[in-house]
């Protein structure tokens, strides 16, 4: 499952696409769609009145309104006034359907929600609209912290070099968090420098403050089965304890020694940095209690780099015991 069953494109009534949006359930009511607020008065053009959602490819649209109650403006990305206030601009808002809308078609509906969390360096992915690409192009990027031209945003680093980038067309999509299979956020705005692949999305708390019927679409992440992880995977996570400067510049040394000596007397010495983190890695695998204290001893060696929580955002996707050490965030 991902995104694309509930996250409308979002238009004028003249067929022009300007954004993204997200189908929520809340609580005692019917469907409604989440977005950006500077996608709805752009579609307005600055007056009221109705939008089109559509779903991509499924043959189904609607009519909707904003509404008034679950609005709140586009911050101004000049620089501020001293002591001006930007925590009540966050760009968001809330579109009821109207009535007499076509039903959805199957397989289609409401997405759930899960707050974001403290950002650690978790993969998401979302789908936009950009020209060029009306039936949808996947971007891929890192949860990296608070900041932006918004104090409740959180800020989103690209993946790849050569992969799409959040861009024009991007705002109101959802953030997917493929591992708890939840909306965390809605993309808000992009960096205008497209090469530094950076954007930011308002987080699903901050929309539940906002609009606090949407606690409705709240959904609880279920237990996910526990497979071994991919040698490939194994690979990936010891490549980035590598790039962790404060693991890799004694080629894990400093690691393996903060480890429990239950955990560590079972890692073999290599003469490679890269084999010496792949049997760390493998050990902590194969050991009850070696996710928690591997991510433990990488947060407590990294600190909050970007590098450190990058390694632990990929412990905790591939190793379910690591999650019960994840509580306490960087």
């Amino acid at each position: 499952m991902g995104p694309e069953r509930g996250q409308v494109r979002v238009l004028s009534l003249d067929g022009t696409l300007w954004g993204a949006g997200v189908l929520v359930a809340p609580k005692g009511a019917a469907a409604h769609v989440l977005t950006c607020a500077h996608v709805v008065t752009t579609a307005l053009g600055g007056s009221s009145g109705e939008l089109l959602v559509e779903l991509p490819g499924r043959d189904w649209a609607a009519t909707a309104r904003p509404l008034a109650e679950g609005w709140s403006p586009s911050p101004s990305f000049d620089t501020p006034e001293p002591g001006g206030a930007t925590a009540d601009s966050c760009d968001f808002a809330v579109l009821a359907l109207e009535s007499g809308q076509p039903p959805l078609p199957g397989g289609c509906g409401p997405l759930p929600l899960a707050p974001c969390g403290v950002p650690q360096g978790q993969r998401v992915a979302v789908i936009g609209y950009p020209r060029g690409a009306p039936a949808g192009l996947i971007a891929t990027a890192r949860v990296t912290g608070v900041g932006g031209p918004c104090p409740e945003w959180v800020q989103l680093d690209g993946l790849r070099t050569t992969g799409a980038a959040v861009e024009r067309g991007f705002s109101g999509a959802a953030v997917w968090d493929p591992v708890r299979q939840r909306v965390i956020g809605l993309i808000t705005a992009a960096h205008s420098d497209r090469t530094a692949k950076i954007a930011w999305m308002l987080p699903v708390e901050t929309a539940l403050g906002l609009w606090p019927p949407l606690a409705g679409a709240v959904r609880p992440a279920g237990p996910r089965p526990c497979r071994p992880p991919a040698v490939e995977q194994q690979y990936q996570l010891a490549d980035e304890l590598l790039d962790v400067p404060q693991i890799g510049y004694d080629s894990g040394r400093a690691l393996r020694e903060a480890l429990p000596a239950a955990v560590r007397r079972n890692i073999r010495d290599h003469a490679w940095p890269r084999q010496q983190l792949q049997a760390v890695v493998q050990a902590c695998m194969d050991h009850r209690d070696g996710c928690p204290a591997l991510r433990a001893a990488v947060l407590n060696l990294g600190g909050g780099s970007v590098s450190a929580l990058a390694a632990a955002g990929t412990l905790d996707r591939i190793c379910c015991a690591a999650e019960s050490g994840s509580e306490g965030g960087a």
